[in-house]
């Protein structure tokens, strides 16, 4: 009985979501690059590609008049019913325990809103560098620069232009920067003039034409 209760517990569901999320980030990631490698026509093609990331292709014998008989998700990563879970963010984590881009994403996925925010702050340009050094992760760009323009306040001038600034010399910087969608490139101008009317700073200047911004 012991047993049963442990493994019905809210820390194995929360445990099991976690990966699953982290599954799924790294297959629409592969996604990405396969879009990008093959030179995707649009925006809207490279989003068609990515949503369809986690289907799995028909196997020589299925047939589609069977499909509502199946009962096992293709992809588990791809199904919310799976499983029942809220997991409490880790508010109080030491973000020198974030070694790399998938432990970052895990800690990221937990998060909501604000609190998503508090994480970047909480990041030194040193810690940016070692979770992003291969990558910044495509989509992730576009997930940050809309934590930061959603929380941004003007105490907050400095530090976001130190992460918009360190995030530039991360890996695959440029390509990350070509998939933002135009919502969220509205959204980065709109950080930037604010950021700018506060600061008319060489560094604020400098983010306008590191990110493309016009």
């Amino acid at each position: 009985d012991y047993l049963l209760e442990f493994l019905g517990s809210s820390g194995i569901n929360a445990e099991y979501g976690a990966v699953a999320a982290d599954e799924r980030y790294w297959v629409q990631n592969s996604a990405k690059i396969r879009a990008v490698t093959n030179k995707v026509a649009s925006y809207e093609e490279f989003e068609q590609i990515v949503k369809a990331s986690h289907l799995k292709p028909l196997e020589k014998g299925d047939r589609i008049s069977d499909m509502d008989k199946f009962t096992q998700p293709w992809n588990i990563a791809s199904s919310q019913d799976n499983f029942s879970f809220s997991p409490s963010p880790q508010t109080d984590l030491s973000t020198s325990s974030l070694q790399n881009l998938t432990q970052f994403n895990r800690e990221w996925r937990k998060r909501k809103g604000p609190q998503k925010f508090d994480l970047l702050l909480s990041l030194s340009e040193t810690d940016i560098r070692r979770i992003f050094h291969a990558e910044i992760g495509l989509g992730l760009l576009g997930e940050i620069v809309d934590a930061l323009h959603s929380n941004w306040a003007e105490e907050h001038v400095t530090s976001v232009l130190n992460i918009l600034t360190t995030l530039t010399k991360c890996g695959r910087f440029d390509l990350s920067l070509r998939f933002l969608s135009g919502e969220e490139k509205t959204k980065l101008k709109s950080l930037l003039d604010k950021m700018y009317a506060l600061s008319e700073t060489d560094g604020v200047s400098e983010l306008f034409k590191m990110y493309e911004v016009v």
